[in-house]
């Protein structure tokens, strides 16, 4: 009797103190239970890129990202490779004020090659971004977004 009296209260210690409760990431839409991603409290520089979408698997073919008013304004998007290779075949990018930039890539990102950079013309906030890959890839690619300034290697 007295020992399942105990583990009740080591079962209950241990459910109170193993619980999380995850924070939802103003740049992106995305729910995170990592500390590190938290957003930063200072200013960032126009040269400076933000992470908008986590590494996404590209087997799911279409994924769409909210990012925003909260995260500013954006000259460019940069498409990472974070895993594998994949085939991006569109990027839609829906703006603030209803217009809409689409660019059909038909390329390959891949660790060791230069990430797809997409101009975006002038700053503007993104309200949505939505990627098109190709679903056989066991790739995964991760988006950030620039305000200007920065140089990276497009192809």
């Amino acid at each position: 009797m007295r020992s399942s009296a105990l583990f009740t209260v080591i079962v209950v210690a241990a459910a109170g103190t193993a619980t999380a409760e995850p924070k939802q990431e103003e740049t992106s839409g995305r729910v995170s239970l990592n500390e590190k991603d938290v957003k930063k409290t200072e200013p960032r520089q126009p040269s400076d890129w933000v992470e908008l979408a986590t590494p996404t698997p590209a087997k799911h073919g279409t994924e769409f990202i909210i990012v925003g008013k909260d995260a500013g304004y954006f000259t460019k998007i940069r498409i990472d490779p974070a895993k594998g290779r994949t085939v991006v075949r569109r990027v839609k990018v829906f703006f603030e004020d209803g217009k809409v930039k689409t660019t059909w890539l038909d390329k390959a990102v891949s660790q060791g090659r230069a990430p797809i950079v997409v101009e975006l013309g002038n700053a503007k906030i993104i309200d949505r971004i939505v990627v098109t890959t190709e679903t056989h890839t066991n790739g995964q690619y991760a988006i950030y977004g620039s305000s200007g300034g920065g140089v990276v290697g497009s192809r």
